[in-house]
């Protein structure tokens, strides 16, 4: 009998990589191997309404969740995009980067190009194929669609 694999939510995911990835609020999230539950400690959530396992801090059987950058869901993602949907421009795109208020000059070009939709859709299909691997890698499966909380 093959066992069978655990599912991760993909909502509980993304959400913990972008919590993990906060400059302003960072805080610390994991998966359970056995259960397929994220776990999250921020000062954005309330732990008496989702509570810690007690062995949390003191068992490495569950799998911290990677900041964005380690999964390349960062400016790779930006810039993949502009190479595949502005390749005229993706030189200036890079450069946008290189001084702050990058990613709102980069959003800005995308509405002015009538590539919003196209954007997130390319967004959201790279970041689940990126954290279907991640999973993968733990042997685990990410739930394309959201589980019950």
């Amino acid at each position: 009998m093959v066992d069978d694999v655990i599912a991760v939510n993909v909502d509980d995911l993304e959400d913990a990589v972008l919590l993990v990835s906060d400059p302003d609020n960072p805080g610390e999230a994991w998966v359970c191997p056995d259960t397929g539950a994220v776990h999250v400690r921020s000062e954005l959530v309330d732990e008496v309404r989702a509570p810690l396992p007690d062995d949390i801090d003191t068992s490495d059987r569950y799998i911290p969740v990677p900041h964005m950058r380690q999964l390349a869901l960062g400016l790779e993602l930006v810039f993949d995009f502009a190479d595949a949907a502005l390749p005229d421009e993706a030189g200036d795109v890079r450069g946008m980067f290189k001084r702050a208020g990058g990613y709102g000059e980069f959003s800005a070009l995308v509405e002015e190009r009538g590539l919003g939709e196209r954007w997130h859709a390319f967004r959201e299909a790279q970041t689940r194929a990126v954290l279907g691997a991640w999973c993968a890698e733990h042997g685990l499966e990410l739930a394309q669609q959201g589980l019950p909380h």
